[in-house]
C-alpha cells in the first residue's frame, strides 16, 4: 500500500480541461448587453433638433452696451520705498448703459470720498505694483473698492464691469 501511495504522488497529474462553459457565458452576457443597449437607444428615438437662439433685440443690446466713465485723473503720492514718488494716473470704469445714470450720479455725490479711497490704495501700494506690465494688482484693488462704493443693481450684477488704468506714470518727487 505504501508503494501505491508513492506511485500516486510521483505520477504526473493529467492536465485539467479548460472549461468552455465560462467563456460561453461571458460571451452571451456581452452580446446580451450590446443587444439591450441597441434596443434601448432605438426605443428612445432620435434627439431633438438643435435650434439656434435668435439675435438679441436692439433694445436689450443697447442696455448691455459698455460706456467708459472717467472716475479720477490726478497725481497720487507713494513713499513705500522710502523715496517719495508721485504717480500721475487716469482711472476709468466700464459701465453698462442701464447702470450709467446711477454711476454718474454716485460719482457726482461722492467724488471726494472716491478720490480719497483711490488715493489710499495708491499710498499703501508696493512699488512693484506700479511696475507690473498691466497693473494687475492696482486694477484689482481699485475694482474691488469701486464695486464696494457703487454696489449692485436690481438684477444682482455689479454696476462696475471693469476698471481701466490707461495712464500710470511715476516720477520721483524729492529732487
Amino acid at each position: 500500500m505504501a508503494d501505491d501511495a508513492d506511485a500516486k504522488q510521483t505520477a504526473p497529474e493529467p492536465p485539467k480541461k479548460k472549461s468552455l462553459k465560462t467563456l460561453i457565458i461571458i460571451a452571451v452576457m456581452f452580446i446580451g448587453e450590446g443587444v439591450g443597449v441597441m434596443v434601448m437607444m432605438k426605443a428612445l428615438g432620435k434627439p431633438d433638433q438643435v435650434q439656434g437662439q435668435g439675435l438679441v433685440d436692439d433694445q436689450l443690446a443697447t442696455l448691455e452696451r459698455l460706456h467708459e466713465v472717467p472716475v479720477v485723473s490726478d497725481r497720487f503720492p507713494n513713499s513705500f520705498t522710502g523715496r517719495m514718488w508721485l504717480w500721475q494716473a487716469d482711472i476709468l470704469t466700464q459701465v453698462k448703459e442701464k447702470n450709467l445714470s446711477n454711476v454718474q450720479g454716485a460719482l457726482e455725490d461722492r467724488k471726494a470720498e472716491i478720490k480719497t479711497g483711490i488715493s489710499r490704495i495708491f499710498r499703501a501700494a508696493h512699488h512693484n505694483y506700479f511696475t507690473e506690465p498691466n497693473l494687475e494688482t492696482l486694477t484689482r484693488q481699485v475694482t474691488e473698492y469701486l464695486r464696494e462704493v457703487f454696489g449692485k443693481d436690481a438684477s444682482g450684477e455689479n454696476r462696475i464691469v471693469r476698471v481701466l488704468i490707461p495712464k500710470c506714470v511715476g516720477f520721483p518727487a524729492d529732487y
